[in-house]
């Protein structure tokens, strides 16, 4: 059975959103789907690229042309037509993943001119991606036209709602895959040492926030306290945050790169601190919930589904300095209950995502190639 996944990521060669189509790509193949993948190319493209080829799927790349020849090659391609991939495959279903939930309009709407059931994965929306009235049109269209739309978070669902003023019914929450064990159990660092906040977050501070953390800690009180700050994660950014970091004299944040190995984050570190303008449903949250660390976060997407604020971490009501700023003083506050929080957190968020998102995913799908 022919099923097609479809990525509209555009941003960079990889990301958590990439994460849940492209291993249940994989999970689908290795029992004996036929998988076939439609993604953008890079000149470095990512590992799991690779990871898919090698398990059997069929990887159809859009190239992000940066030479003649690709140039040529992309003339040819589009001049035959973006969307022959579909005719070509001719899969009984298509997961067409968005990074936001404005993304995939063409795509949801060459399957609809096919008569090509699909679904689309919702990986994330903001308040700030509002489409004009003539996409507010085709959007809703095609989206209820889904005969599934997979969301990460009942926020993401409600702002999409609002923003195309229709009821999707065919909606349904699911969850992301992580990158620790479920059953993972790690010592809580010393806390004869400095606080330390881990900021677990590609570095764009558009959606992630990190000028915001930065103005926070601006403050001479934050300065003049045993706390620090590690930032996880690469991105287009790092360098005008280096630059912020140097400007505003910022010696308790420090730049610590991408971490293969996350559950290594939280030997060492105490809390999650996400300032996200947008969000999903963080992974990284989860997987620090998993580890049983307090998240101190802002009050965007999927995070108060999964954190009770003064319980198992601490909301910002808003991204902004000052509501940031109130969460973090509250938390300082509670230091010493934040071990407590840690375990409520690692409760918690096993009562919300299940020890097998993809296997989860994966069923969703037969029941929809069952129909």
């Amino acid at each position: 059975m022919k099923v097609a996944f479809i990525s509209t990521n555009g941003f960079s060669p990889w990301g958590g959103s990439e994460e849940l189509w492209s291993q249940t790509a994989i999970r689908m193949a290795n029992q004996g789907f036929t998988i076939a993948v439609n993604v953008k190319g890079w000149e470095h493209e990512a590992k799991q690229i690779s990871e898919m080829e090698r398990s059997n799927c069929m990887v159809v790349r859009r190239w992000n042309y940066r030479n003649r020849w690709r140039r040529l090659a992309d003339r040819l391609y589009r001049s035959r037509g973006v969307y022959t991939f579909l005719d070509e495959f001719n899969p009984k279903l298509v997961v067409i993943s968005l990074g936001m939930h404005v993304e995939g309009l063409d795509w949801m709407s060459a399957c609809l001119e096919r008569n090509i059931p699909f679904v689309a994965i919702v990986q994330a929306a903001a308040e700030n991606f509002w489409p004009g009235d003539e996409n507010v049109i085709r959007l809703s269209q095609v989206y209820t036209a889904a005969i599934k739309c997979f969301f990460v978070s009942k926020a993401n669902l409600n702002l999409t709602v609002k923003q195309l003023a229709v009821d999707l019914k065919n909606a349904k929450i699911i969850a992301n895959p992580f990158k620790v064990p479920y059953d993972v159990n790690i010592p809580w660092p010393p806390e004869n040492e400095t606080l330390k906040l881990a900021c677990v977050a590609r570095l764009d501070p558009v959606a992630k926030g990190q000028d915001i953390l930065f103005e926070v800690f601006k403050q001479e009180k934050w300065k003049d306290r045993n706390i620090h700050i590690s930032l996880f994660g690469s991105g287009e950014n790092k360098n005008s945050l280096l630059s912020l970091k140097q400007l505003w004299n910022l010696d308790n944040i420090n730049f610590c790169g991408f971490v293969e190995k996350v559950e290594s984050i939280w030997l060492t570190h105490h809390a999650l601190v996400l300032p996200s303008r947008y969000e999903g449903l963080p992974i990284a949250l989860v997987e620090a919930m998993l580890c049983a660390r307090p998240g101190i976060v802002t009050d965007i997407g999927g995070n108060s589904e999964i954190i009770e604020d003064n319980v198992s971490g601490f909301i910002a009501t808003a991204p902004k300095v000052e509501c940031l700023d109130d969460a973090l003083e509250r938390a300082w506050q509670k230091r010493d209950n934040w071990y407590k929080m840690g375990q409520n957190a690692a409760i918690r968020v096993r009562e919300v995502i299940p020890i097998d998102p993809i296997a989860a995913f994966v069923s969703e799908l037969e029941l929809l190639l069952k129909k």
